[in-house]
């Protein structure tokens, strides 16, 4: 037979957890002191009226992973657990890397062809690389490098570290990003040994790429290979670059003159790949991740949890 005190205390307990008021509150509301609420919610507990289920990081990760999966039509998701107390950009990307690193691990096999770009996320993946006994492995960049430039995109370090990782080939480009006329680009494309590295670069059977920030702290900004008025123009009409092609929110390319220069991977040909993995995280790239999925671009996500609920909020 249920008591005037437990009815009570389930009452009080409803107030509290489901209708979110304070102990204060309901001592007012129902005429009582609030040290007697206090007792009626441990008497509850201890009655087991109220049930508290803390749902594990693991278990809330996963339900992410397959919401993200589903919405968006992609082969596979994967979820880097952060919360709001990791402030540093270091830690978050750092989460990621690692978390990018696990996957490669689970998904690389014997003979197969890496394509990888560079920038800040690549090089937090890279230092988290996680050997694996494999063969016949080759590393091949996904866009120019920058060698002759003062900035510091980590596209040689990151191509040393995978390389050793995996004792793989390495195909290397000794090659702008952007060139600084279309023809002077056409005329190198028909140098055989680079019709060479761009028919690899199109052929990866998994691609590793980011999404940059029209920011002039992008790495891309800072190697001077674009022009202060083709800056402002993408600043204007662009979200963001993929392998350094610009986009706006529609998911079309933004400036094709500028496109036309621009040596690397294009976004049909990162589509294609068998598995095409975009990796990256924050509220900066956020509607530029959202973009990039809507488009089918991606065919795998790797982000971390904030950004992932902020995406199914989207």
């Amino acid at each position: 037979m249920i008591s005037d005190k437990d009815l009570l205390s389930i009452e009080v307990a409803t107030m509290y957890y489901e209708y979110d008021k304070t102990q204060q509150e309901i001592a007012k509301e129902l005429n009582i002191s609030r040290p007697t609420i206090s007792k009626l919610l441990k008497y509850a507990k201890e009655q087991q009226f109220i049930q508290i289920t803390i749902k594990k990081p693991v278990e809330a990760i996963h339900s992410l992973e397959t919401k993200l999966k589903e919405i968006f039509g992609l082969k596979d998701v994967r979820v880097a657990y952060t919360n709001h107390s990791m402030t540093n950009t270091e830690h978050l990307l750092t989460a990621l890397g690692k978390e990018a690193s696990f996957y490669l691990n689970e998904v690389v096999e014997d003979g197969m062809r890496i394509g990888i770009s560079w920038g800040e996320t690549l090089y937090h993946m890279a230092k988290e690389l996680q050997p694996k006994d494999i063969q016949g492995i080759e590393i091949v960049q996904l866009k120019g490098g920058m060698n002759l430039i003062h900035a510091d995109t980590h596209d040689q370090k990151i191509m040393m570290d995978f390389v050793k990782n995996f004792h793989a080939k390495g195909q290397y480009v000794p090659l702008p990003i952007i060139f600084g006329s279309e023809k002077t680009k056409h005329a190198m494309m028909e140098e055989r040994q680079i019709k060479y590295i761009s028919d690899k670069m199109a052929n990866v059977d998994i691609a590793l790429y980011t999404i940059g920030n029209v920011s002039k702290n992008s790495l891309l900004y800072k190697t001077n290979a674009i022009t202060e008025e083709e800056y402002a123009y993408l600043e204007k009409h662009a979200i963001c670059d993929i392998c350094s092609r610009f986009i706006d929110e529609k998911g079309e390319i933004v400036l094709e003159e500028l496109d036309s220069r621009t040596f690397g991977i294009s976004l049909k040909q990162l589509k294609n790949s068998t598995m095409s993995i975009l990796i990256a995280n924050g509220e900066a790239k956020l509607e530029g991740i959202y973009t990039a999925l809507k488009q089918g671009i991606p065919n795998v996500l790797i982000t971390d949890s904030m950004t992932a609920m902020k995406l199914l909020e989207y």
